[in-house]
């Protein structure tokens, strides 16, 4: 009897399975996804990425090389973009009228144009802070900004890059040799030279991967306060020393309503790169096909950026540590064969062949901390 009514409820549950048709059919090569912004800032450089919309069941991301990409005004003015990696179109040193509005043309390499609505030059209040605080479980990282009219409505999106230093658990100053028994995997610890160094601090870097966006609609006032990220204790970014660098762009109504329906399609998948279940609005369009869907929402505005460091000494009891040992080896073929095989010897006590009679070595990630990151120091850091 309980073996029918388990192959019952089997049945049931499959039956009431369905198969789920996407709203929005999107041909072969997929639709074009237009992402970015035009900043009006000379020393800002503005970047627009083209790509095509994926399938529901497909991560990959296809980038639209070889388009032609200008921005034009009004006023007859244009300025071309140019391709520096693929997909991803520049131009810097822009110093546009804010009296004038301008629309982005794309022409693919297949020949078909794609248009922007005029759009007119957004003013961007500048940052007033970013700020944080430590709560139970970690930190949370915040925002603050306001309006010029702190009377008016304000719309925003935000992005960030986060970087922070991070260091081994041991350092290596001795290294194996095979120079003894070539052809063999003999190993013999030898002191580290200058050429085969091995990093012990390292940075390691992370954009913001949400779409980030707030508007004062709701407000009496167009003055924000909105977190941005989160970081859960004892995370190794604030191991040492952790640096969140935000970037703000004023932004129009439509492209507001745009990223918020964005957000209920994408946010599950990753990003504007993955596939679109429903239909977004837009104020892009295919000249060549007014049938053809568009992705995207063309904007204009300066940017605005603003940097903070945040110390490990900040956070007391942050109580990052790395699960690492280390075992100690004697300097000899048949203990190396036996214990030091896929670990990394970091220090050597006196005495014994080539001056050396014991070594202590650990995991690779425990040593070399490019396994993690990059040895090269990023030019803004302290």
């Amino acid at each position: 009897m309980k073996q029918l009514l388990c192959c019952l409820l089997i049945l049931l549950v499959l039956g009431c399975k369905q198969k789920y048709d996407s709203p929005v059919h999107s041909p072969v090569t997929g639709y074009l996804v237009v992402d970015g912004f035009i900043s009006n800032d000379p020393a800002a450089t503005s970047t627009i990425k083209l790509s095509r919309s994926a399938q529901l069941d497909s991560t990959n991301i296809q980038f639209e090389k070889n388009a032609k990409v200008i921005l034009e005004g009004q006023d007859n003015s244009s300025y071309i973009l140019l391709e520096t990696d693929s997909g991803h179109y520049n131009i810097s040193n822009l110093n546009l009228n804010n009296a004038v509005k301008y629309r982005i043309d794309i022409t693919t390499a297949n020949g078909k144009q794609y248009q922007s609505d005029f759009e007119v030059v957004k003013d961007n209040p500048p940052i007033d802070s970013i700020s944080w605080i430590r709560e139970k479980d970690g930190v949370r990282i915040y925002v603050n900004t306001h309006g010029s009219n702190p009377d008016s409505v304000g719309y925003y999106q935000w992005e960030y890059n986060q970087t922070w230093e991070f260091h081994t658990a041991y350092l290596s100053v001795v290294k194996y040799d095979t120079s003894f028994a070539p052809g063999t995997p003999l190993l013999i610890a030898v002191y580290r030279d200058s050429s085969s160094r091995m990093y012990n601090i390292c940075w390691q870097y992370e954009k913001s991967g949400n779409i980030l966006t707030g508007s004062s609609a709701k407000l009496s006032k167009d003055i924000i306060s909105l977190p941005l990220a989160f970081i859960e204790q004892p995370s190794w970014k604030l191991s040492v020393l952790f640096s969140i660098d935000v970037k703000q762009y004023s932004i129009t109504k439509g492209r507001y309503e745009f990223l918020e329906r964005l957000k209920k399609n994408s946010e599950q998948v990753g990003s504007i790169f993955d596939a679109q279940p429903s239909e977004l609005s837009s104020n892009l369009r295919c000249i060549s096909d007014s049938k053809e869907m568009v992705v995207g929402y063309f904007n204009i505005c300066p940017l605005r950026e603003t940097r903070i460091f945040i110390k490990n000494s900040e956070l007391p009891g942050w109580g990052y540590h790395e699960d690492c040992f280390f075992i100690e080896i004697d300097n000899i073929p048949d203990s190396i064969y036996k214990y030091g095989v896929g670990l990394i010897p970091t220090y050597a006590t006196g005495g014994g062949f080539f001056g050396i009679s014991k070594f202590e070595a650990a995991p690779p990630n425990c040593v070399d901390c490019e396994i993690r990151g990059t040895h090269i120091k990023p030019d803004f850091w302290p």
